[in-house]
């Protein structure tokens, strides 16, 4: 049997889109699953995601990372209160402004439910060194800017 010819920067690029498109799709459905689990539907467990990274965050704010309207922000952000997920709070700097919290012991259940991917991923990691983590870290952090800006030109029609 002959060995297989290495393949080129093309193929090799080719290759590595459609693997991140897979995962990617693989991500959603991990999502989805823990969505499920919450009671949640996928759009409300994305805004708990964003919000997990802000300590306190304005409709406003919701609206622009979840590429909703403010409107549709709203009725989330509704829902997520109702659920007990988030609470309002008047902003002490402008008490026009309402502020968006994150309840932390409902936010805490959402991390068991990722355990066994966490572990997954640092058995992965495990076989690569510093460097070539790094690498890969810069590539998510360029990718995740690129989808943002693709979002963006898809949304205004470009």
């Amino acid at each position: 049997m002959s060995t297989p010819e290495p393949a080129g920067r093309e193929e090799l690029q080719a290759r590595l889109q459609a693997e991140l498109e897979q995962t990617m799709a693989a991500g959603i459905l991990l999502q989805q699953a823990v969505a499920d689990r919450l009671g949640l539907n996928l759009a409300d467990f994305k805004c708990l995601t964003a919000l997990s990274g802000m300590d306190a965050a304005t409709a406003g704010d919701v609206a622009a990372s979840t590429g909703l309207t403010t409107g549709a922000a709203t009725r989330m952000i509704d829902r997520l209160e109702r659920g007990g997920w988030v609470r309002r709070e008047q902003d002490p700097g402008d008490r026009r402004k309402v502020i968006v919290r994150p309840v932390p012991e409902r936010m805490a259940q959402i991390g068991p439910l990722f355990a066994g991917m966490s572990q997954a991923w640092a058995q992965a990691l495990a076989e690569y060194d510093e460097d070539q983590i790094a690498m890969m870290l810069d590539l998510f952090r360029r990718m995740r800017r690129v989808a943002g800006q693709q979002a963006a030109m898809i949304r205004e029609g470009s």
